[in-house]
This record gives structure tokens, sequence and C-alpha cells, in this order.
């Protein structure tokens, strides 16, 4: 792990949650099912990096990047969604997102990203 900082998988669909959890379970990452309960999981554990989808009742993944950002700015987020639209992805860059995926992506993908973000795959 990077720093002894763990990797936070943020996604309301727990099957696509679970699927992420076991890809990087080397890492032994947490799961959260929402935005709220993701920040509580940030300020209780060392997180490096967020995996978040984009659309999620209540917070979703654009303003959970902001808030994250907001609390830690050395927190890289990576942001999935099954929605993307350039808009979309150019608004979550420019927020300081580390990368952007469209669902469905591949292992291999997944792995990219987080190794591009953080440096583990």
């Amino acid at each position: 792990m990077l720093e002894n900082k763990r990797i936070l998988v943020v996604d309301d669909e727990e099957v696509m949650r679970e699927f992420l959890l076991e890809v990087f379970s080397a890492q032994e990452p947490l799961g959260a099912h929402n935005g709220e309960e993701a920040l509580e999981m940030i300020k209780a554990n060392q997180v490096g990096l967020v995996i978040t989808d984009l659309k999620m009742p209540g917070m979703d993944g654009l303003t959970l990047l902001k808030r994250v950002k907001e609390v830690d700015k050395s927190i890289k987020v990576i942001v999935v969604t099954g929605y993307a639209s350039l808009q979309t992805a150019s608004e979550c860059i420019q927020a300081g997102a580390a990368d952007f995926l469209k669902k469905p992506f591949s292992i291999a993908q997944i792995r990219k990203a987080v190794q591009g973000a953080i440096g583990i795959s």
C-alpha cells in the first residue's frame, strides 16, 4: 500500500462495489455505499485513493470529489460512470479527478487508472 493509505470504493450498486473490492483485495480496500458514508470513512481512516461512481442517490460522485479535495487535496479520486459525457468528464477532471472511466470497464483499465493515480496495481 502507498504510505499505508487505503483505497476506498464508493458505489451504491453492491455488485460493482464488491467487484472493485475484490480486484484490489491485496490492498485491503474499504467500501462505502454513498458519499456521506465515504466522507466518514475518510475521516476515520488513512485513505489515499477514492474510486467513486458518478451517479448515486444523495451526494453524487462529482460532489464527493469536491468534498474529498476540501478534506485532503492529496487524496486521489477516480470517477467511474455508466453515464459518461464529455461535459461530465471535463467537470470531474477540472475538479481534480485523477481519472474518469466509463462503465463497463475491464480489470486492466481500472488497474491502469489506479497505477497512474497512486502507483499500485
